[in-house]
């Protein structure tokens, strides 16, 4: 790469991050500044436009302010950056900013030789502080030269949490007015979700750029894909599909693929990317957890804004918030289903056991009752599950042993 158009790159980025509004600290910011302790590189991995760099930068400040290197390698000017430029950008950091420990670097999967770099400086007293929006290139990239020297932290879009401390909001619920005023917030949460950019914009149309880039840079700009335009509509009909069943075989039936391989490449795509997730139906038989999968997006609002979905999904878009809540929570998921067909949204699993059993329904009526109570009773029975949950919209009680909580409650709520 030419020597003074990196260096343009370094300056200018430079200048902007000093500049940077920060915005909302992040929840996980204790934790990461529990892993400093460690000494070890700081890997943050999620979604593009998640908020993984304010994060960082949010850390950096506080802890390490004008003492470290920062550059952004998803810019479009370091296309052709290289192995044997790195040695060349410490040259130019060294140069301008005279010697530090601590670097930034943001959104680096998928250059060539980052990974060697970062092991050498670290072995020479340099510390790493690292994002990116691909999984697989990601962990691929760090197993050879980095296995133990690094710590990982997952971002995802603003939580509920998150979304009303930013909102400024410190009435309390319990009263007319202030579960008044929390309802309407959280309906704006479900509707538009939990983006940094769109929550303080309030544009939706933003989402909009973020499914684009994640298709057109993240995953055709990365893959061989023989066909772009059967990868987008792959990923709109699992983005439709949120909260449903999907298999293999159907997506190859529906879009004519060659093979049920290449039907779970392509979904493999969207997965590394953050923007989907497959939860697996949960069984002591790991070739059965292979079958059928429930799909989620990262984001409420990504849904309703780019989904082909009916009017009415309101108990779909509240279980895909508590899958999202649950992975912020680091939980292991699996959804169950009987032989009967009945289902339980979620079991959640520690050290192999199953521990909790949590059913999602907008309004738990006398219609569905007996079917979402019943399926919760008959997966603690099977899996030997003490713990049930149902979320509603907004109902709490306690049915037959199992406590009803409203989603925004639980939401709230760590655990």
């Amino acid at each position: 790469m030419d020597v003074r158009a990196l260096e343009s790159v370094v300056l200018d980025q430079t200048s902007v991050i000093k500049k940077l509004d920060l915005g909302y600290p992040r929840e996980e910011l204790p934790r990461a500044e529990e892993l400093l302790k460690a000494k070890a590189n700081i890997v943050v991995t999620g979604h593009r436009r998640a908020g993984k760099s304010t994060f960082l930068l949010q850390l950096m400040n506080k802890h390490f302010k004008g003492s470290f290197y920062y550059l952004n390698f998803g810019d479009e000017r370091l296309i052709d950056f290289d192995v044997a430029d790195f040695q060349i950008l410490h040259e130019l950091l060294l140069r301008h900013f005279g010697e530090k420990k601590v670097f930034l670097f943001d959104e680096i999967q998928g250059k060539k030789g980052w990974d060697r770099f970062v092991a050498r400086m670290y072995e020479t007293g340099n510390r790493f502080f690292i994002t990116g929006s691909n999984a697989f290139l990601l962990s691929r990239e760090i197993s050879t030269y980095l296995t133990g020297r690094h710590l990982d932290i997952e971002m995802y879009p603003f939580s509920f949490r998150e979304f009303l401390g930013y909102n400024n909001f410190n009435e309390n619920p319990l009263t007319t007015k202030g579960k008044v005023a929390l309802l309407k917030l959280f309906d704006e949460y479900v509707q538009n979700g939990g983006f940094p950019e769109v929550v303080t914009s309030k544009n939706t149309e933003i989402l909009q750029s973020i499914y684009d880039d994640v298709i057109n840079k993240d995953i055709l700009g990365r893959y061989q894909v023989e066909d772009a335009n059967t990868i987008k509509k792959i990923a709109l009909f699992l983005l439709s599909s949120f909260a449903k069943e999907v298999s293999y075989t159907s997506i190859k039936n529906s879009f004519g693929l060659g093979s049920t391989n290449t039907a779970k490449k392509y979904v493999s795509y969207l997965t590394n990317t953050f923007m989907m997730f497959e939860v697996p139906k949960f069984s002591y038989s790991a070739k059965e957890q292979t079958y059928l999968k429930k799909i989620y997006c990262i984001d409420t609002g990504m849904i309703n804004k780019m989904a082909f979905t009916p009017s009415e999904n309101k108990g779909r878009l509240l279980e895909n918030l508590v899958f999202i809540e649950l992975k912020r929570r680091k939980k292991q998921v699996f959804y169950w289903k009987s032989l009967a067909g009945k289902e339980v949204d979620f079991i959640l699993v520690d050290k192999g056991k199953p521990v909790e059993a949590i059913q999602v329904c907008y309004d738990l009526n006398k219609e569905n009752l007996e079917r979402e109570l019943g399926a919760l009773k008959e997966a603690a029975q099977e899996l030997k599950i003490k713990k049930t949950t149902m979320l509603t919209y907004d109902q709490r009680k306690t049915e037959g042993g199992t406590d009803l909580l409203p989603v925004w409650e639980w939401l709230i709520g760590k655990e």
